[in-house]
Order: C-alpha cells, then structure tokens, then sequence
C-alpha cells in the first residue's frame, strides 16, 4: 500500500531514523523494520477520523487501509518519546485527545517499557476500532497488577495482539 499523505510520509520518515539510530547503536534487533511500517486508516466514529497506525495493526482492527488521503492538519510530534509510542501520542494531540497523551505519559513514565509497548499497541486498537476510553484516564490509579490483569483482559478481545505485543518486545530489545 502506497500512501503519499503529507502526515503519514512525516511520520514514517521520523520513525525510520529513530528506528536507524537505535539499530546502529545496538539499542534494538533488526527486526524491528517490521513493526515500523505505517498505515493509515479511519477510526470507527461517526466523523469517520482518519489515523495513522502500524501498518501490522490493521489486521487486528480488521481495518482497510487508506491509499490516499490529503490530511491538511497540524502535524505534531511527541519528541520525548520514541518509536512508535511519539508516533501514538503525537496521533492523541493531532486528534485532540490531549487528555488521553496525557494520561498515556503518565503511565509510560511509571511502567516498564514492555507495558509501554503493550498500551500503544493496545490504545492504537481501540482508538481505530471506536470503544468508550474512559478507561483509559484512571488507569494511572491502577496498581501494577490490577494494571497487568486490565491489560490481559483488553488484548483478548484483539486476536493475535498479545503474541504482536511479545514480538514486538522482543524485536525492542538490545542485540
């Protein structure tokens, strides 16, 4: 799928040297190229918003893909978090749900970068496929293992993303 949206064309060339100087410093597998491939799609709202994902979800969210598509939006760019978790939080702030990237940092900020990963994925899946977030804003009051147990729970109802989730950890991981 060939997309020339501005956004996404932004987005990806972004990812792609975060993703160059990791890899070159040893900070991840080679494999992780994979995870780093982005998509476009609509979220299941009735405005029918456009966002940017991993490309390997949108077989998860069982969503099309988007060939084309001329966003003319401001393009933001979480810069204090790398990988596909700014390319998250820069999508929340574009989409104005401030509150939500908020939230996510603050979670990010006390939680292992596996649990890190598995929100973006996590958080990318429910933002395309259109559930009630208001979970989202509490989990901060959550303890570690009330957060894991949420956590399970969620990635059940999207087949196939807690083995994704594993890979993509493991790919995240030093040489």
């Amino acid at each position: 799928m060939q997309n020339t949206s501005p956004i996404l064309n932004h987005y990806q060339t972004w990812l792609d040297d975060f993703t160059r100087i990791n890899l070159w410093h040893g900070l991840c597998q080679q494999a992780l190229t994979q995870w780093h491939r982005l998509a476009m799609t609509s979220c299941l709202t009735p405005e029918g918003t456009v966002i940017v994902i991993p490309q390997c979800l949108l077989q998860i969210t069982h969503s099309p893909g988007i060939d084309a598509c001329a966003i003319v939006t401001k393009i933001t760019k979480q810069t204090d978090w790398p990988l596909l978790s700014g390319v998250l939080l820069s999508e929340c702030y574009r989409l104005e749900k401030g509150t939500l990237a908020e939230q996510l940092q603050m979670l990010f900020r006390s939680h292992s970068p596996a649990i890190r990963q598995a929100l973006t994925l996590l958080c990318w899946c429910e933002l395309v496929t259109g559930p009630d977030m208001s979970e989202w804003y509490t989990l901060h009051l959550r303890l570690p293992d009330a957060l894991n147990q949420w956590l399970a729970v969620k990635q059940k109802a999207y087949r196939g993303l807690t083995t994704m989730i594993e890979g993509y950890n493991r790919a995240a991981q030093p040489r």
